[in-house]
Parts: C-alpha cells; structure tokens; sequence
C-alpha cells in the first residue's frame, strides 16, 4: 500500500519538470522586420516561452513585404536610426528592455552592422543572459577583409551560440577561426502552408513562375527577355510573375506589350499562390535569390537560378542540385544562357522534370522536417538550460 507521503510528495525530478512547463520564461525575439515566413518562427518558440518581439513594420509594404502582426506576448514596435553615412544602424529598445526585463533569452539576426547587436551582446553577457544569433556567416566572402574576420570572431564569442542558415554558413565561420563548438546549423526554410505534390503536376506544364520582390538584383529583366527568346523560337512558354517592391511600375510600363508576361502582384495566400504555380513547369530567379527557392520546392517547381552561390541574397540556393532537385544557369552569360537554359528544360521529356519536381518536393520536406521554428526553438531552450 502507498503511503500518503509517497502520494503527495511528488519527486525532485517531476517537481523540477512540472516547475518548468507551469510558467513560461520570456524570450526577447528581435528581427529588423517580421516577414510572413518568420511567423512559425514565433509560434514555435510561443509554445515554450512567452515571446516578445523586437521589430520595426514601418514602410514594409513598400518593400515588397506583408504587414504581419504574429501572436505574441507583446510586439515592440522599434525604429532604427541609420548612423555614420547609413553604414551603422541601431534599433531602439533592445538593450534598455534586456536590461530591465533579463528575459531568459534572446534570439537576435546577426546583422553586425547593427550597434544594438553589439548591445545585446554585451548586456548579455553582463547579466549572463543567454544571447542566441541566426544569421548568414561570411559565405558571400571567398576572401573576407581583417574588419569583417574580427567582427564576426567577436559577435561568436559573445554570444553563446551562432545559427548558421546553412552548411556554407558554417565552413565560412569555421574558415575564420570561430570554434565549432559555438556554431549549429538550422537550415533555413519557410512552411508553405499550401503545398503542391509532384503527382499533381504533369511536366508538361507551358509557364515559368517568378516569386519574390520585384527589387534591384531580381534581374528580372533577363527572364523577360530570355521567355522572349524561347517564343521567338517557337516555344510556347509564358511567364508568371508573383512579387511586389520598388521595380514593379518600372517593369510593367516597359514590358507592357507582352502578351505573355501575366503580372499577379503582391499575392501573400499560399493557396492563391499554389492556384497560380500549378499552370507553370518550373520557378525561375534570375538574379540574387533567396528562400524562394525553398518555396518553389514545396510547390513542386524545380528552381532555376545562377550558378554564382556567393552572389545570392541568402545561402538558401546551395538546395539546387543541378539536374536534380532544380537547374541551374551561367550567371556570366546573362539573358543569353538563361535562355539557353530554359531551352534545355523545354526539350525535356515530361517524365523527367517530373522526376526533378519530385526530388524538389523531398527536399522542402525534408528542410521542415523539423520546421525551423521548431528547430530554433529547441536550440534557445538548449541555450537557457546551460
């Protein structure tokens, strides 16, 4: 028979649990803006901390970006203030809520531009709060200058632990002399929350799918001209372009006699998106892409983009394999070899982009698997455990 001591005297070790599921610690997340892909992000670190998110909304329509307001303890609306010819920038209220609040973590981009990362760094180890960093390392730096080595030797030993998007992220800052010990790799991805499964596709299929910001580096431009290359070639291919920013006007009057061009605008529902991408065979970003990439994947569009990993926006398009989960064109030869490129696609038989589509979809879903958020989340609740 059990006592009623042993019945009412939970052990140290449940006791320890139950304590640390009954009230959540408070986590800082602070980002320059909140994109639509970064929502999971907070819902997965929500479902182990209260989190408060750092981030400026201000203009993001205009930059190509939705107005997102995700659920959370409390967003703090920030400025940033550009400094010294706009090559510093600071964002308000991070250091004085870290250091009033001591919140449990925080998890900040590692932008080393920013001054309040220095801050955020330096307060946390003043008050030895845990300060987590997610960022891109130097994989566009074949040859990075002394400033930057230093720069980015500090930001890891400050913080106690470095996220790298990607391996090329890591072997940039191992190359470097940051300790491996300090770095861990969450790949960098997005959920779609309206996939598309490669049965459902045909191979056959006559569009080309741009999605992003229509923004300086896009190169927009080259699939235009190279979609126009393939028509005048007898191909009959036409173009979607999903995406808003700074080029969209510009873009639509001087192409405005394509009658294969189809300009969709800002479109932000995934199943809007995914209506739009079943007319089309593959995704194509031309210039410097970035996590579209992962995107066309779970749409099941193998994606085209150039072969300069350096020159991209984010490391995200090391996930294109050549011929096997995507395609990939000279960035040297411009218009002219991307049009080459499309050319071979074209003449593919259906069965093989839809082998191509195939490996793509695997690759989205083995990129969430587990989702990122999940994956930061674990890494922040690692990094206050310590």
């Amino acid at each position: 028979m059990v006592s009623k001591e042993l019945m009412s005297e939970p052990s140290s070790e449940g006791a320890a649990t139950a304590g640390r599921f009954s009230a959540k610690r408070t986590v800082f997340y602070v980002q320059p803006l909140i994109a639509r892909y970064r929502v999971e992000v907070v819902a997965a670190l929500g479902r182990i901390f209260k989190v408060k998110v750092f981030a400026s909304s201000h203009g993001v329509e205009s930059r190509g970006f939705s107005r997102e307001q995700p659920v959370c303890e409390e967003f703090v609306e920030t400025g940033i203030t550009h400094l010294l010819s706009r090559r510093i920038k600071i964002q308000s209220k991070v250091l004085g809520r870290i250091v009033r609040e001591r919140p449990a973590a925080v998890l900040i981009f590692a932008d080393v531009t920013y001054l309040s990362l220095w801050l955020a760094l330096a307060s946390g180890r003043a008050l030895r709060v845990p300060v987590v960093i997610h960022g891109q390392g130097l994989y566009r730096y074949a040859k990075p200058g002394l400033a930057r080595v230093l720069c980015y030797r500090a930001a890891v030993a400050l913080s106690t632990q470095y996220v790298c998007y990607s391996e090329a992220s890591k072997r940039s800052l191992e190359r470097i002399g940051c300790p491996s010990s300090k770095l861990v790799v969450a790949s960098n991805s997005l959920t779609v929350t309206q996939t598309v499964d490669p049965s459902e596709k045909t191979g056959a299929e006559q569009g080309v799918l741009f999605l992003g910001r229509l923004r300086d580096g896009s190169n927009v431009e080259y699939l235009i001209e190279a979609v126009e290359q393939m028509r005048n070639a007898g191909h009959a291919i036409v173009l979607h372009v999903v995406g808003d920013g700074e080029l969209r006007d510009r873009l639509k009057n001087t192409y405005s006699h394509c009658n294969y061009l189809f300009w969709h605008g800002a479109v932000f529902d995934d199943k809007e998106i995914a209506v739009i991408s079943r007319a089309c065979r593959i995704g194509c970003y031309p210039g410097a892409a970035g996590l579209s990439v992962v995107h066309m994947f779970g749409l099941s569009l193998p994606p085209l983009v150039h072969d300069q990993l350096s020159l991209h926006m984010g490391p995200e398009p090391e996930y294109v394999e050549d011929g096997r989960t995507g395609f990939l064109y000279s960035r040297e030869g411009g218009a002219n070899s991307l049009a080459a490129s499309l050319c071979n696609i074209w003449t593919r038989p259906p069965e093989a982009i839809q082998a191509i589509a195939t490996c793509a979809f695997s690759k989205y879903r083995q990129l969430n698997s587990p989702t990122l958020g999940r994956r930061l989340a674990d890494i922040v609740d690692r990094a206050v455990e310590l």
